[in-house]
């Protein structure tokens, strides 16, 4: 049995696609679909062109998808939504909706508490996505076996008290509860334990703070075979890691094979400010990583400056962790490379970097032996 986890380089910003084996389903969690990037003379990787051309297959005449999750609506995480993903009924798709081209979804997975409380600066993305989950929730209000079809399913990642969600309870996922299937169909060797946004506000919270944070769990067909656990927590910072480090007493839910850093490795992961010491929790939240684990950080060049994020001092405390051949950058070293997708198989209960990948990093690792000095212990 094999998954992967595809994490597209966008710079400062998010856009993993998530291929899960048996039944076999394609999951994005954000996207940061940048114009540039499409250009034919240009050197930044075309997200759009990777999804069309090598991912996705098509149904009712458009590339598709089985399941959008959106962490928060920052336009870092979401945008190109409106522009990228084809909105509305698609009973009414046409030809000319086949030859733009447009990504349909077949399930849209969010958190509405975050267009509740933080309304303010949305951008038109943001608004679009809102827009069609409202399509979507209204629909499943009024005809649950239209809802059900693929492009107009939704699931939410919330509760049941909000009288805006009201006839939506079968499509209610409560933080602290697993979640195992997607559009429409149980997936036997994979499944998610959603972490948050939690029901009661935290102090001094911004929208940053509502963002889905989900432990994916990747199963093997294999007897006895270990589950595989990868992080991925939108733009979260130490204050959420506080409280799931507190209200969570099962370790299980807790380990991680890999993270990718939140924020973009800003050191807000750790700390309000980069001066301060870090949350205790957040450390103890590292130190529930398996042996041999990744961090990934989705962001530009992590560089020795006052950038935050992505923060050189908060790579320096996920590098104690788990070492720096096993510490990613979407971005690579440098900015001059070409930027690629970092791409990690799971297989047997181990996740490992793709081949190609393993061979350019093993590659630049020995010329860096090579050439470059060791330093240890270093605090920038």
């Amino acid at each position: 049995m094999k998954h992967s986890m595809k994490f597209y380089p966008v710079g400062n910003g998010d856009c993993c696609l998530v291929n899960i084996g048996s039944p076999t389903k394609k999951m994005m969690f954000d996207c940061n679909f940048r114009q540039k990037a499409e250009n034919e003379d240009d050197e930044m990787f075309d997200v759009l062109g990777d999804l069309i051309n090598h991912e996705l297959t098509k149904k009712y005449g458009l590339p598709f998808l089985d399941a959008f999750l959106l962490t928060h609506p920052d336009q870092d995480h979401c945008r190109g939504f409106g522009d990228k993903f084809f909105l509305g009924d698609p009973d009414s798709i046409n030809d000319s909706d086949k030859k733009k081209g447009k990504i349909l979804i077949g399930e849209l997975w969010y958190s509405p508490r975050v267009f509740e409380e933080y309304t303010i600066d949305l951008s038109d993305d943001a608004k679009a996505f809102k827009k069609e989950a409202a399509r979507r929730m209204e629909l499943y209000k009024a005809n649950k076996k239209k809802a059900d079809h693929e492009g107009n399913r939704i699931r939410i990642i919330g509760w049941t008290d909000n009288k805006d969600l009201e006839g939506l309870e079968d499509r209610i996922t409560v933080p602290g509860n697993l979640i195992s299937e997607v559009n429409g169909s149980k997936c036997n060797y994979f499944e998610m334990f959603i972490h948050a946004p939690f029901k009661k506000d935290i102090e001094n919270a911004d929208r940053n703070e509502t963002s889905i944070v989900s432990q994916l769990r990747f199963k093997s067909d294999k007897k006895d075979a270990p589950i595989a656990r990868a992080f991925l927590a939108g733009d979260a910072e130490w204050h959420v890691w506080d409280t799931i480090m507190t209200v969570n007493k099962k370790d299980d839910f807790l380990k991680w094979d890999l993270l990718e850093a939140p924020h973009h490795c800003s050191y807000t992961f750790f700390a309000d400010d980069r001066e301060d010491e870090p949350n205790q929790a957040s450390l103890d939240f590292l130190d529930k990583r398996e042996e041999g684990a990744f961090v990934v950080s989705s962001s530009k060049v992590i560089k020795q400056n006052s950038d935050n994020p992505p923060c050189q001092k908060a790579k320096n405390r996920y590098v104690e962790r788990v070492g720096k051949d096993n510490f990613f950058c979407t971005s690579g070293d440098s900015e001059n490379e070409t930027d690629k997708p970092l791409v990690f198989v799971i297989e047997d209960g181990a996740i490992a970097l793709s081949d190609d990948k393993k061979k350019e990093s093993d590659s630049k690792a020995t010329i860096a032996k090579e050439t470059k000095p060791h330093y240890y212990g270093q605090r920038f």
